[in-house]
């Protein structure tokens, strides 16, 4: 019985984004004896390519939706376990196509409201809850391991993890700032780690963040170019006390471990991306308050003038004037949105114990019957 993990190739790179969710999962049936091979696809059209050309395969396993041939033949044999809490990902899982879904957590199953309730459930067969697999990387080293494998400086007690999202999903605050906030943390006694994700050479602000001297506790951790993006950032949610973000999944991935997200509201999209919030583009309160977005260039209505609001998804909404504010708050006053955190949390990763990759494997032979 051969199982092959499927993945995404892009440009060439073989993405470790793309393939963390996976890959403990992989490691765990390496180990129980089973003969497991990879297989890579690229969206954009570059021909399917695989370890081992001779073998049957038995069953996939992937985090995207690449596989190869005949979809609807080779999908009910495949194992999907997202990569990220996007909406795209959200879609896929809906597919009754799939041998299984290996489900993150209850929100995978259900559509919900902006108080984390759930309202319906989706048509989807009873697939298993398993947590996300990537966050058992967090179990696996000590914060002072982290520190030393990453090369960080970090003088002050206290760390800020900004991570914005890529270029491609207009998703991403960094352009817009990226020169505030290495301002505003050269002078705050707080380090900061900038972990940039794919596609980082796209932004317009590449070249100034490339070529600039920062203060030694601002580190810079480069996910790009893209023959320097395999970099896992899971490992630095251990470090940080603070995530800052934009429309980027690892915001759903952070507060699984219990610690404050600051979403910056800045984006050039922001109703394509999670700042719209994971109960939908407009949510009741919402359609009560008016609309979430002004017609001012990155500024939320429901971020600046409905406290109620700011918290949504576990995640408090800012814009850069009220930044330093909110990450001051947010070190200062970490459990101020505690109650909101952990209901979400529960519904984006239910399981956040080191055991989600076993979860998956135990899921995948349960119901392949090997």
């Amino acid at each position: 019985m051969t199982i092959m993990f499927v993945t995404a190739d892009i440009e060439g790179t073989h993405q470790l984004s793309h393939k963390l969710p996976i890959l403990p999962i992989h490691d765990i049936l390496i180990k129980q004896g089973y003969d497991v091979i990879w297989g890579y696809w690229n969206p954009w059209g570059v021909p399917f390519l695989r370890e081992d050309k001779d073998k049957e395969i038995d069953f996939y396993v992937t985090a995207d939706i690449g596989i190869p041939g005949d979809e609807r033949d080779l999908r009910s044999k495949t194992f999907f376990h997202t990569h990220g809490l996007h909406r795209l990902e959200r879609g896929h899982m809906r597919s009754d196509l799939w041998k299984a879904c290996l489900m993150p957590g209850e929100y995978w199953y259900s559509h919900v409201n902006e108080r984390a309730e759930i309202i319906d459930r989706a048509n989807v067969p009873d697939y298993p809850v398993t947590g996300w697999a990537k966050l058992d990387a967090l179990f696996k080293n000590t914060k002072e391991e982290i520190i030393a494998e990453y090369g960080l400086n970090l003088p002050y007690d206290k760390t800020v993890l900004y991570a914005p999202a890529g270029k491609w999903d207009y998703a991403s605050s960094f352009d817009v700032s990226i020169k505030h906030i290495i301002e505003l943390f050269s002078r705050l006694p707080f380090n900061l780690i900038i972990k940039n994700g794919l596609y980082s050479h796209h932004f317009e602000q590449w070249n100034w963040f490339k070529q600039t001297t920062f203060p030694p506790h601002i580190n810079k951790i480069q996910g790009a170019p893209l023959n320097n993006a395999n970099i896992d950032i899971t490992p630095l949610y251990n470090v940080a006390d603070v995530l800052l973000t934009d429309g980027s999944s690892v915001a759903w991935e952070f507060i699984g471990t219990d610690k404050p997200v600051i979403q910056l509201n800045n984006m050039p999209d922001p109703k394509t991306s999670l700042m719209a919030g994971p109960c939908g583009s407009y949510c009741s309160v919402e359609l009560d308050k008016g609309s979430r977005y002004s017609t001012e260039y990155g500024a939320s209505k429901i971020a600046n003038d409905h406290p109620a609001c700011r918290a949504c998804g576990g995640c408090v909404k800012s814009d850069l004037l009220a930044l330093e504010d909110e990450i001051r708050n947010a070190i200062e006053t970490p459990n101020l949105y505690q109650k909101e955190r952990r209901k979400w949390s529960r519904l984006y990763n239910k399981y956040v114990d080191g055991k989600c990759a076993q979860r998956c494997v135990d899921a995948i032979k349960r119901i392949a019957g090997i």
